[in-house]
């Protein structure tokens, strides 16, 4: 009797298989790699398992031992310190990976009846990574690490009523100690772990109930069968991003040394030492850095903070129900401007990015604000310009009023000299009079001819135009 033979008369194995054979990837007029993204975040997910589990064996919490098992892995253990940076770098590649699938969902409208719960869940586990990776920020024990937590979970206070006592539950205390230590090191180990193997699990019995989403363009093809042609080339990528990962690893073992994505140990945290300078948090939390940045003190009778974090939690709630915003595609048709949208958010999340990472400071401590806000709306702004020409030459895209707004708002805070935030409401009021057109269906196909105007020329007109001059210039 051979082996299948026995396993299925025990385990019935027939209608699994049958399900592998008939099960097919859905063929349409984009390209397949999108299809690809959910299983290479997977991958990443699981070399950061194994990658953790062979840290264990040497790891020692504690405020007298992190630091300490930390730079004996990182010295003395036999490639302990390719383990290291293989978990780092798997980190965060499995957030690009994750970015990139939510974004290709969105781009594909992949969400639509009856997929919402999985696009709900695929949010969630986004939201379960950035836990992974704050979580696991502060257990080297190191200067960067210790400050780094302290400021990130001091932000936690402008929760309205709760914020200091959930402060408090995150730190075992009011300041940030060994109980902090303990704690973010159970969340990174024990509790994240289950809840992410929960909720993947729901997520593919979801993708294997439904199966994946068919085109909204299908080209009358049939799909390509899921194993073994899917599978191996699957397998193939997998392959390829394990080389890529393998070669980082070994060439940048402490990462790039850009701010938010470095991992050198450095000096021992110590909580009597003055606030280690030039603190930034992981590149993927950075956005969120820079707006409670952008916030006054008060503002509409709320601290500062207090606003910052409710702008925030509305852009991510609204992330999170764009199943549900998104009629035209629940009708099966095409809803260009929630792909608009999609591009929208990479513009505004790489500003705020491009900020904290003060790009056009020089390399100062304390770069100048004017500059650094000058050099990033420029490079938005041509980012935007490629993004948008592609857009209209190739895929024949017509809907820019999103991604408009959000050049317009890096153009009038960048170049023009207006604050952050009175530049986001002119944007506002932009992007709502232009959805209101379309509404009013003054336009020709998709969206109104005026609208597709702004992204492709005001920027241009911007950029010739010199910025407002600003008490304290140099004439």
């Amino acid at each position: 009797m051979s082996l299948y033979a026995w396993l299925d008369k025990r385990y019935q194995l027939g209608p699994l298989v049958g399900f592998l054979k008939h099960k097919e990837v859905p063929v349409g007029t984009h390209s397949l790699f999108w299809y690809y993204l959910g299983g290479l975040t997977l991958f990443f997910f699981s070399m950061q398992v194994a990658s953790g589990a062979l840290l264990l064996v040497y790891y020692q919490v504690g405020e007298q031992t992190s630091y300490e098992s930390i730079r004996f892995i990182t010295t003395k253990v036999p490639f302990g310190w390719l383990v290291r940076s293989i978990h780092c770098w798997s980190a965060h590649l499995m957030i690009v990976s994750l970015v990139a699938h939510m974004l290709s969902t969105l781009m594909l409208k992949a969400y639509r009846p009856p997929r919402e719960l999985t696009w709900v869940s695929g949010f969630m586990l986004f939201a379960i990574a950035l836990g992974f990776g704050f979580s696991g920020y502060l257990l080297p024990w190191n200067e960067l690490a210790f400050f780094a937590t302290a400021v990130g979970t001091d932000s936690v206070k402008a929760v309205p009523g709760i914020g200091e006592w959930l402060m408090q539950v995150l730190r075992g205390g009011p300041d940030v100690s060994g109980n902090t230590l303990y704690r973010f090191f159970s969340l990174h180990v024990v509790i994240l772990p289950l809840a992410t193997f929960a909720v993947v699990g729901l997520h593919l019995l979801l993708i294997q109930r439904q199966g994946m989403a068919p085109p909204l363009h299908p080209t009358g093809k049939r799909g390509m069968r899921f194993f073994p042609d899917f599978a191996m080339r699957d397998v193939l990528l997998w392959l390829v991003c394990l080389i890529l990962l393998g070669s980082l690893a070994v060439f940048w073992p402490y990462g790039p040394r850009i701010p938010g994505v470095e991992w050198e140990l450095g000096h021992k945290a110590n909580p009597l030492a003055p606030a280690y300078p030039g603190i930034k948090p992981e590149w993927y939390f950075l956005w969120v850095y820079q707006i409670l940045k952008e916030f006054p003190p008060h503002l509409l009778g709320m601290e500062g903070s207090q606003a910052a974090l409710a702008a925030v939690s509305v852009l991510l709630g609204g992330w999170a129900v764009v199943p549900w915003l998104d009629r035209r595609a629940r009708q099966g048709k095409p809803s260009p401007a929630f792909t608009d949208l999609g591009v929208a958010a990479l513009l505004f999340v790489g500003f705020l990015t491009l900020k904290a990472w003060d790009i056009g400071g020089g390399g100062a401590l304390q770069p100048d604000a004017h500059n650094v806000a000058r050099a990033c709306a420029i490079w938005i702004l041509a980012a935007g310009l490629v993004v948008s020409g592609l857009r209209f030459a190739i895929l024949r895209q017509k809907w820019f009023v999103l991604s408009g707004a959000a050049l317009l708002h890096a153009a009038l805070h960048g170049l023009f000299g207006m604050t952050y935030l009175a530049a986001g409401a002119v944007a506002l009021l932009a992007a709502i009079a232009g959805v209101l057109l379309t509404l009013r269906g003054l336009g020709l196909g998709d969206a109104p001819v005026g609208l597709v105007v702004p992204p492709l020329v005001i920027p241009s007109l911007v950029l010739a135009v010199p910025p407002a001059k600003r008490a304290g210039d140099p004439p």
